[in-house]
């Protein structure tokens, strides 16, 4: 009986702390994968509960993007590309990053020919995602005139390997592994990365909204910290990582595969390095905000540069 008392108590406990801690609904920018693994973790290991908060992680759709979620009040936090928040900022919308977790470009195209450069692509159909996220091979399209002819795509294994388009847009830690694993053979001079053509422009960052930081700075910076416990452990931990990834996968119904998400996390620990110290910093580098400044306003993608005191402090 006295055990009995003690575990009601214990849970009473427990929930009048979960009652009493800071609700935060966490979106990020697509699909349940191991490309957020670190906020999976985070949640799994109780690194939120610890910090006060309570978290709930949900994804957003293809035909509502997370910055929708944002911008409605659905979602306090979301994960963004830096190209993608510099552009909402220049649309009136005061995004904030409070966690950088990409530091360099995982972007590339991938050609069925070998490719002389850039040049190579010159009036070929190249599919790019229907969702979003090819706005440098836009800028790079525009910067050499290259006249290409966009297919978008949800899932671009069967265009390319159809021949349906003739190059595609890729991730290295995703469409790139589906390409090799569906029997593809990529020779090195079939790739064009888009950090060895000057646009070493870092992805995934966490962002919230001026407002939010304002009236929650200590509840964003709690998540932050949390957020980047749960990176860290992820990265001394990989294969109980991609038991919690898989986890999520599963629930929410992703098709997918554990060798998948292992490549995926692996890849995305290593654009998260800085590539001259080989750590994590988790800051958004003020010179990697002045060179996506620079592509923007060359390309005019942006009517004036975003300074770095305006995306780090509201």
């Amino acid at each position: 009986m006295k055990k009995i008392i003690i575990t009601l108590l214990a849970c009473m406990v427990c929930m009048l702390a979960m009652a009493q801690s800071e609700e935060i609904v966490f979106t990020p920018q697509w699909t349940a994968q191991a490309q957020f693994a670190g906020y999976y973790v985070a949640e799994a290991k109780g690194f939120y509960r610890d910090a006060g908060l309570n978290v709930h992680i949900k994804h957003p759709s293809a035909s509502n993007p997370c910055i929708n979620h944002l911008k409605e009040g659905k979602s306090q936090l979301i994960t963004l590309h830096l190209i993608s928040a510099m552009k909402h900022i220049n649309a009136g919308i005061p995004l904030i990053n409070v966690l950088q977790t990409s530091q360099s470009n995982s972007q590339m195209i991938i050609s069925h020919k070998p490719l002389k450069g850039v040049e190579g692509l010159r009036g070929k159909r190249v599919g790019r995602w229907k969702a979003g996220y090819f706005e440098l091979g836009v800028l790079i399209n525009n910067q050499y005139n290259l006249q290409l002819e966009w297919v978008p795509f949800v899932q671009n294994t069967n265009l390319y390997i159809t021949g349906a388009i003739d190059a595609t847009m890729a991730m290295v830690y995703n469409e790139y592994y589906q390409l090799l694993m569906a029997g593809q053979h990529i020779d090195k001079n079939q790739t064009l990365y888009f950090r060895d053509l000057g646009c070493n422009v870092p992805e995934d960052g966490l962002y919230t909204t001026a407002e939010y930081y304002r009236t929650h700075e200590k509840e964003v910076k709690a998540f932050a910290e949390a957020s980047r416990k749960g990176w860290e452990w992820a990265a001394n931990h990989p294969e109980e990582t991609i038991d919690i990834v898989m986890k999520v996968v599963q629930a929410n119904n992703v098709k997918t595969n554990r060798a998948a998400q292992r490549w995926m996390l692996r890849e995305i620990l290593q654009v998260m390095k800085d590539e001259k110290s080989e750590q994590r910093t988790y800051r958004l580098k003020e010179s990697s905000l002045q060179h996506a400044n620079q592509i923007l306003l060359k390309n005019h993608a942006i009517q004036k540069a975003i300074t770095y005191k305006q995306i780090t402090k509201p």
